[in-house]
C-alpha cells in the first residue's frame, strides 16, 4: 500500500476465498446479508456512515495461492483444477469471480447512495412543509448538512480488482485489453 501512497490510509477486510468467498461460501442461495458478502457490505457501510471515512476507492484483491479455492470452492471440479494447475492459469477464474463481486459491490454502493439521497429528500420535504423559526432554521441547516455529506460520501466510489501472485506482484484485472496494469511492486 505504500507504493500507492496509502500507508495508514485504508481500511482492510480479509475474507477466506476473497471474491469467491464473499459470493459463494456459506450458501450462495442465501441473500447477501447471510453470506460473507454481508460482512463486507456492513464493514464498508460502517466505515462510511459511522466512522466517516472518506472512501473513494475500493480495491478487491485475490491472491493466487488461495486455500479456499483449493478446498472450499462449491464446484469440486474447480477445487481439483486449482490444486493441480499452474497458478498463473487460474487468473481467468479469479478475474471472473472478482468481476462478479465488483458488480455486487457497485450495486451496494449505488443502493447506499440512493438511500442517502432519499433520506436527504425526506428531511428536506419535512422542513419545507413548515415555517421555521430561527432555531428551526439552524437545526435544518445542520441536519441538511449531515444528510448531504452522507449523499456525497457515497458518490463516485471506484471499484477495482486485482490478483496477487506468490511473490507479491499485483496485477489489475479490470482494465481494457492491451493496457499494462501491473503495479510497480
Amino acid at each position: 500500500m505504500n507504493e500507492l501512497n496509502l500507508q495508514n490510509r485504508y481500511d482492510q477486510v480479509a475474507l477466506a476465498g476473497g471474491a469467491m468467498g464473499a459470493l459463494q461460501l456459506l450458501n450462495p442461495n442465501l441473500p447477501p446479508a447471510k453470506r460473507w458478502q454481508g460482512v463486507f457490505e456492513a464493514h464498508l457501510a460502517t466505515a462510511i456512515n459511522v466512522l466517516h471515512r472518506p472512501i473513494k476507492d475500493v480495491f478487491l484483491l485475490d491472491h493466487l495461492d488461495c486455500g479456499a479455492y483449493k478446498y472450499l470452492h462449491p464446484d469440486p471440479d474447480i477445487q481439483a483444477k486449482y490444486r493441480k494447475a499452474d497458478l498463473c492459469q487460474m487468473v481467468p477464474l479469479h478475474q471472473n469471480e472478482l468481476k462478479n463481486f465488483a458488480c455486487e459491490v457497485k450495486k451496494f454502493i449505488a443502493s447506499e447512495h440512493k438511500k442517502a439521497e432519499d433520506e436527504f429528500d425526506k428531511a428536506h420535504s419535512a422542513c419545507d412543509s413548515k415555517e421555521l423559526d430561527k432555531e428551526g432554521k439552524q437545526c435544518w441547516d445542520y441536519v441538511s448538512k449531515l444528510a448531504w455529506e452522507k449523499v456525497e460520501a457515497w458518490q463516485n466510489i471506484r471499484v477495482s480488482y486485482f490478483v496477487m501472485d506468490l511473490l507479491g506482484k499485483v496485477k489489475q484485472l479490470d482494465v481494457p485489453n492491451g493496457q499494462n496494469a501491473t503495479l510497480p511492486y
